[in-house]
């Protein structure tokens, strides 16, 4: 889901890692250089949001070319 901007200033840098964890996905992100007119509170709440409709994508077996979370 990109959130991309032309304004330099509201740039930062985000890394996300996947690791195999007891039969599911560990999902660590990261966000770094946050934009000085976003707060840290409603950073959260857009990764909330954000995670909970990739969470809804994954159990309804949303899918790619074909290929879905539960094998399709």
């Amino acid at each position: 889901m990109p959130d991309e901007t032309t304004d330099p200033a509201l740039r930062g840098e985000m890394t996300i890692t996947l690791a195999d964890r007891d039969g599911g996905t560990d999902l660590l992100a990261v966000h770094e250089g946050l934009p000085p007119g976003v707060s840290p509170a409603d950073n959260e709440v857009g990764w909330q949001m954000a995670l909970a409709k990739l969470a809804a994508l994954v159990e309804t077996g949303w899918h790619v070319g074909g290929y879905g979370a539960k094998g399709h």
